[in-house]
């Protein structure tokens, strides 16, 4: 008899929310609800909703994205193991183009820091 999973919760195709968007302002302000509060995160969102487990996603493909060399140069360590993130970078997750590679949930890194810029507020004179 095979033994069953600790967790008795379905397995969810996480393919269906590739396409999924969230406005830049709501996944900045999911991703400060997750750090400050996750039980506020989850009231906010809810718990199975496309919308909670598309933020979800994308903030889990943006964690493996921190490791790409393009996108540590827009952020910079505060602390061991704490860095800091601009809010463009964030709200850019929400709708960024995300890529499937191998079995992992990924960001096309050139799409995601074109929409970083364009979040960027200008600076100087043009």
């Amino acid at each position: 008899m095979k033994k069953q999973s600790e967790s008795s919760s379905p397995r969810v195709d996480w393919s269906q929310y590739l396409t999924v968007r969230v406005e830049p302002d709501e996944m900045v302000q999911y991703v400060h609800n997750l750090m400050v509060s996750p039980k506020r995160a989850e009231l906010q969102w809810g718990r199975d909703t496309s919308r909670a487990r598309a933020a979800q996603l994308r903030w889990t493909a943006l964690n493996r994205a921190f490791g790409d060399a393009r996108v540590s140069s827009w952020t910079s360590s505060q602390q061991r193991n704490h860095i800091h993130v601009p809010a463009a970078l964030i709200g850019a997750a929400g709708v960024a183009r995300l890529t499937l590679d191998e079995d992992e949930v990924v960001f096309d890194i050139p799409t995601l820091l074109d929409a970083t810029l364009e979040l960027c507020e200008p600076v100087g004179h043009g």
